[in-house]
């Protein structure tokens, strides 16, 4: 049957669209699989994006790199059907293995069995778009194989096997996938089987043996690598749908849920019919556990139990502290998807189980249980339908990248080696009109360092926060924000007009090539020297851009205090990490008004002071604003509800796009008002209600008068409208955005609205000192009342003032002030100085970098937005040479843990060939401790009410003669139907639903192991035998 089983996956495989190559994990496995290994031979790049270190790229080295470099010479969509059919075969043949060594079941339900946990919901979702995740799950079974036999040196070796062949392009899915087989081993020990102790203890060696050469470069990864994973998914979003039914459906990845990309996976989400036909099969899968005939029934529903409290604990009663342990200390875990195998192994033993009490039909006239069958393989079979109709692939397949991508490269790789590239305009992932390919479509192509603002650069969060603010400037002004590029080494630029969406770039000069453009700007731009101190700025990295663009790039400083540049930035906002698409939300007043953002940290950090809004009469509330990060097309920051107490009529207050009807601005004065009169402008005719009382409002200021004494005055909305203005009489309400006071010896003011449009620029600064100040704007400015024209010199007196104008940028300079220090460019090569001197490297920082000059090692500093930088004492020449410290290390653990791997293999290899297999038939034991397991399982994914549905569900058992098996398929059948009524993304989810979570425990509950009252009157009355029902899980024959 294994041959059988491989024939059918090899068609489902070369079914998929034939001629289509998909994103499956990394774009450079079919387009550069060799050159993309030997990069990932060094920790550090200078290649990538500033300089960075490459996230887990060792792990592609074997087997799934290795795979895809001996199949670079057939045809790309070829290679890939190849893949996933190895992918596909080996879950197939392993959980097949586990069944006949277990001897679940029969034949046929063993076969059916294997199918569905090689196409189970996981690796339908994930294997065409990332297999890395796919690939350890299907080699689970064949470490669990070995340890349900007899233990030993002979199952040690055996079940080390499968682990090394994992690799670890995702260490979590491969520990994830490790962990039933460590669950076995529990078992075996507390049965206190024979060598259970010493073969675990052997089979961690082994694994730590062939696992040595990932483990070494992920710990150097782990300590040299920024904190990236604070800006990827929250754990919010990875629990978000990981309610009972969605886990014991399978489709527990989040992914499908927020993207559409992968079609198979969100078909099995949204569908009706695959919600139905996925619950069908776990509640086939509870029934066959609930079979005193299915072998070791005790170890599979305790699995199970494990299974779901890992993955369903985050919508119980410990969820806020599980999802902050899980956004902290446990972050790499947090994607608890890869934990599916805990459940989906012991779900699909059961249905295999069911096979021991349903034969198939051999007849025309089958009976009740033949006819049972029948039914179960039509689900079965129906329930892989995305595989065998091929739908399979994501979307965003091609058939080839365009040529003009290897031409436009082939320019840079010529004329630009001695500079690095920025590929414009950012995007969070590369999905081109032509393909989505994810990883852009350059990066396999080019020799040359390049850099892109992609969804998280691995690289500080300053240094994001730089990139961002160049690609503010670029949008702002073109022709003056190239200057921003020179500060971090950048002399050309590729222009991609291909993308489905993004904002393009006018580039005079460029050459074109097809929907790509290159301009070089300067070929040999790279490294800057000074003699000057670095201008310290209070800021963020966003605003360097904004500096160079006036006025020309220097060093500076980021500083929280003591600047000689006062600026705007950093401001109190949160951001959607996901997208770059308006991804911040408007200045705020406090964290907790960004609540709609679930990070555990809100915004990348920066080192200069936070710029929030300040309160003055009151609080401005709002039920939702257009300016949330979370807003669907991206935040509106000029749409918040500062905008409507900011005095300009032409920004308004907008609630997130969305059903409007209940949407509230609400105004709390600090304190109460009696009669209070309230002027409100919309920004059309619309009625809304205030404090309850309907309400006509136009364009034109309405005047109210609210009889009584309020505490606060909400606004309603009945209709998607904005309010523009809302003024209290006699009670000034004002939210406005005020630059901290942290600089006694500032020297210039930067007010900006470029990074972050709020569409007028209103800032409240303090003058630390009398100061005598040059105005500089493209248009007038209002300072505290004043008009001010550019050019004005401008007296403040020390204290708050208040600025406000429609320019996009302010600066207020101290006469003979300069803020960007003269700077030199140089290739590398150094002549002596008798100044110390700073060496600008245009990299990003890391603590790993070093650098000589000739025989002397420089002193690393971090300057600009988190850009390396290095002390050139005086007298120093030579040439520099930039290394990362830890790569010789990095390069020795690959080697020497590869060579270990290898030989820890091969000494399995030969253990496994001169050893000789002694069968070793495991004995019935008694589940002690599931019924506490499954109390804990209960109260930790339902609380109390779960603890009660788990009771209720022994009572059942014990009181009725209701089948177990029948209680639990009836149980999950209706949750699955409830579902399926309502499934994602209807506004009315279903599986939010508490009551499916009562009726799924009680469920899980009555898969406990032990006599119901049914079994019990059976035994009384001598109409079954206990002996043959417990030695061989068979009914007797019927009389």
């Amino acid at each position: 049957m294994h041959l059988l089983g491989w024939l059918l996956l090899g068609l489902v495989s070369f079914l998929q669209q034939p001629g289509q190559v998909a994103a499956d994990t990394k774009h450079d496995l079919t387009a550069d699989p060799l050159g993309f290994l030997t990069q990932a031979t060094h920790a550090w790049t200078d290649t990538f994006t500033l300089g960075q270190l490459q996230n887990q790229a060792y792990g592609y080295l074997f087997p799934h790199g290795a795979f895809f470099v001996l199949t670079d010479p057939l045809p790309d969509w070829v290679a890939q059907r190849l893949w996933w059919w190895l992918v596909m075969g080996v879950g197939y043949s392993g959980f097949l293995l586990l069944l006949r060594r277990s001897r679940t079941g029969t034949l046929p339900f063993q076969v059916l069995a294997a199918f569905l946990f090689a196409l189970s919901p996981r690796t339908l979702t994930t294997l065409t778009a990332i297999s890395s995740e796919t690939w350890p799950v299907m080699l689970a079974p064949w470490v669990i194989v070995p340890f349900l036999g007899r233990l030993g040196v002979r199952a040690v070796a055996a079940a080390v096997i499968p682990v090394a062949l994992m690799g670890a392009v995702n260490a979590t899915a491969t520990i994830a996938a490790c962990l039933p087989a460590g669950l076995v081993l529990v078992w075996r020990m507390l049965r206190r089987d024979a060598r259970a102790v010493p073969t675990t203890l052997g089979w961690l060696a082994g694994c730590a043996v062939v696992s040595l050469w990932w483990i070494g470069p992920l710990l150097i990864l782990g300590r040299y690598a920024p904190p990236f994973t604070d800006f990827i998914e929250s754990s919010f979003v990875t629990t978000r749908w990981l309610n009972l039914i969605e886990i014991l459906r399978g489709t527990t990845s989040w992914a499908p849920f927020v993207d559409t990309e992968r079609e198979a996976g969100f078909l099995l989400v949204s569908s009706p019919t695959f919600v139905l036909l996925t619950a069908a099969v776990a509640a086939l899968g509870m029934w066959g556990l609930t079979l005193s005939s299915t072998p070791h029934r005790g170890l599979w529903v305790g699995m199970l139990l494990v299974g779901v409290t890992v993955l369903g604990a985050a919508h119980g009663p410990l969820s806020a502290q599980w999802l902050a342990i899980l956004d902290g200390p446990l972050a790499p875990f947090r994607n608890l998807h890869k934990f599916d195998p805990l459940v989906r192994i012991p779900l699909l033993v059961g249905v295999a189980g069911l096979g021991t009490h349903l034969p198939l039909p051999r007849t025309l006239h089958p009976g009740r249980r033949e006819a049972a069958a029948a039914l179960v393989l039509v689900v079965g079979v129906a329930a892989l339908a995305p595989a065998w109709s091929g739908r399979l692939l994501p979307r965003g397949t091609w058939d080839y990248v365009p040529g003009y991508w290897q031409e436009a490269t082939n320019l840079l790789n010529r004329e630009a080696a001695g500079t690095r590239t920025l590929i414009v305009p950012e995007s969070s992932f590369a999905r081109q009109t032509w393909g989505w390919t994810r990883d852009e479509p350059a990066q396999p192509l080019l020799d040359v360092p390049w850099a892109v603002r992609d969804a998280v650069p691995l690289i500080p969060a300053e240094a994001i926060r730089g990139l961002d603010g160049v690609m503010a400037v670029l949008h702002h002004d073109t022709e003056a924000g190239l200057d921003a590029l020179r500060r971090l080494g950048v002399g050309a630029v590729l222009h991609r007009k291909d993308l489905e969406s993004g904002r393009e770039l006018d580039l005079p000069g460029a050459q074109r090539f097809g929907d790509v453009e290159v301009l070089l700007l300067d070929p040999a731009a790279d490294m800057a020297l000074t003699s000057e101190d670095p201008v310290r700025v209070a800021g963020g990295g966003e605003i360097l851009a904004v500096l160079d663009m006036l006025h020309g790039p220097g060093p500076r400083l980021l500083v929280d205090a003591d600047a000689e540049v006062v600026t705007d930035t950093p401001a109190l906002t949160v951001r959607n990490y996901g997208s770059l698409t308006g991804p911040v939300s408007a200045p705020l007043a406090d964290p907790s008004e960004g609540a709609d953002v679930r990070n555990a940290v809100p915004d990348y950090p920066s080192a200069g002071p936070l710029t929030r809004v300040e309160t003055i009469g009151g609080q401005v509330r709002a039920s939702s604003s257009a300016s949330d990060a979370t807003s669907f097309g991206g935040a509106d920051p000029a749409r918040s509800p500062t905008a409507a107490v900011d005095g300009e009529e032409d920004t308004a207050w907008w609630p997130t796009p969305g059903p409007a009807e209940g949407q509230w601005l609400e105004l709390v004065p600090d304190r109460p008002l009696t009669d209070p009169e309230l002027t409100v402008t919309a920004t059309e005719e619309t009625t809304v209600e205030i404090n309850g009382a309907a309400v006509e409002l136009g364009e034109d200021p309405t005047t109210v008068t609210l009889d009584g004494t309020h505490d606060a005055l909400r606004l309603t909305l009945r209709e998607s409208v904005g309010i523009a203005e809302v003024a209290i009489a006699g009670h000034p309400l004002e939210r406005i955005v005020t630059v901290p006071d942290t600089s006694p010896d500032v020297r210039q003011f930067l007010f900006q609205r470029i990074t972050l449009d709020t569409g007028h620029l209103i800032r409240a600064f303090t003058a630390p000192r009398p100061l005598t100040l040059l105005l500089d704007a493209p248009a007038d400015v209002l300072i505290d009342g004043t008009p001010h024209s550019p050019g004005d010199v401008v007296e403040l007196a020390p204290g708050r003032h208040a600025l406000r104008t429609d320019a996009a940028w302010v600066t207020l300079t101290e006469e003979g002030f300069h803020p960007s220090p003269a700077w030199e460019p140089t290739d590398g090569r150094i002549e002596a100085s008798g100044d110390e001197r700073f060496l600008l490297t245009g990299r990003a920082a890391n603590p790993g970098l070093q650098a000589t000059l000739g025989e002397t090692e420089l002193q690393p500093v971090t300057l600009d937005a988190a850009t390396q930088a290095f002390r050139v004492p005086a007298g120093a020449s030579g040439d520099v040479e930039i290394t990362f410290g830890p790569d010789a290390v990095y390069r020795q653990i690959l080697l020497g843990g590869g060579i270990l791997a290898l030989l820890g293999v091969l000494a399995a290899g030969v253990v496994l060939a001169v050893s000789r297999r002694r069968e070793e038939e495991l004995r019935a034991s008694e589940s002690s401790g599931l019924v506490l397991l499954a109390a804990l399982s209960a109260g930790l994914v339902a609380s109390w009410p779960g603890l009660l549905a788990a009771a209720a569900a022994l009572a059942v058992r014990r009181f009725t003669l209701i089948p177990p098996g029948l209680l639990a398929f009836t149980l999950v059948g209706i949750a699955g139907a409830w579902l399926a009524r309502g499934p994602w993304p209807v506004g009315d989810y279903a599986g939010d639903s508490g009551v499916l979570a009562i009726l799924l425990v009680a469920a899980l509950t009555s898969l406990l192991p032990g006599s119901s009252r049914k079994t019990k009157l059976a035994t009384a009355t001598g109409s079954v035998s206990p002996s043959v029902t417990s030695s061989t899980g068979q009914n007797p024959p019927e009389k």
